[in-house]
């Protein structure tokens, strides 16, 4: 479990990616593979902080049209975008489109990724969610900066990881079986 430090260090280091785009590269173990995106009610507002990309790229909100092109788009407030009211708990999948490869990647587990790979960093902070994307299979440079956009009224939430589900469905599954067999006999 990451402690408070460790929590403070990324918001840091997101807030220097999102000033400078030119932070040194994650740490593989810093990267937590077990979170998304929901809304906590309200209206959700998308900003496009930057980007330091040689991939053209695009975002897009739970399958949206695409959004911040991020050699073209200027970062900051006037970019902002509302994405209309969600609910309490809805999901918010963002997905990184990148264009010059044909790659998509999304917020959340790895698993989602085609090559099994986190490609998102998130990071709570000035009441705001920070989402810097690596744009590159494999993992790439681990940079972090490629695509970097915030979002308010977002809140980051635990995931279960794949195995864990199986392992919760798995358990119902042999509850139900045994509920069962002690009704008939």
């Amino acid at each position: 479990m990451k402690t408070l430090g460790k929590k403070m260090m990324a918001a840091v280091g997101v807030a220097a990616a999102c000033a400078a785009l030119g932070s040194p590269a994650w740490a593989d173990g810093d990267i937590d593979t077990s979170v998304a995106l929901a809304a906590t009610g309200g209206e959700v507002t998308l900003r496009f902080e930057g980007s330091n990309a040689g991939y053209d790229s695009t975002i897009s909100v739970n399958s949206s049209a695409a959004l911040f092109p991020n050699h073209s788009t200027t970062p900051g407030l006037v970019s902002d975008v509302n994405l209309g009211a969600y609910t309490a708990g809805s999901a918010i999948d963002v997905s990184l489109n990148v264009l010059t490869t044909g790659n998509v990647f999304h917020t959340g587990g790895a698993w989602l990724n085609a090559d099994g790979m986190a490609h998102a960093r998130l990071v709570q902070g000035d009441g705001r969610v920070f989402v810097s994307f690596e744009d590159m299979s494999g993992g790439g440079d681990h940079d972090f900066n490629d695509h970097v956009f915030s979002l308010t009224n977002v809140r980051i939430e635990a995931v279960p990881e794949v195995a864990t589900i199986v392992l919760v469905a798995a358990g119902l599954g042999l509850l139900g079986v045994f509920g069962v067999s002690r009704r008939q006999g």
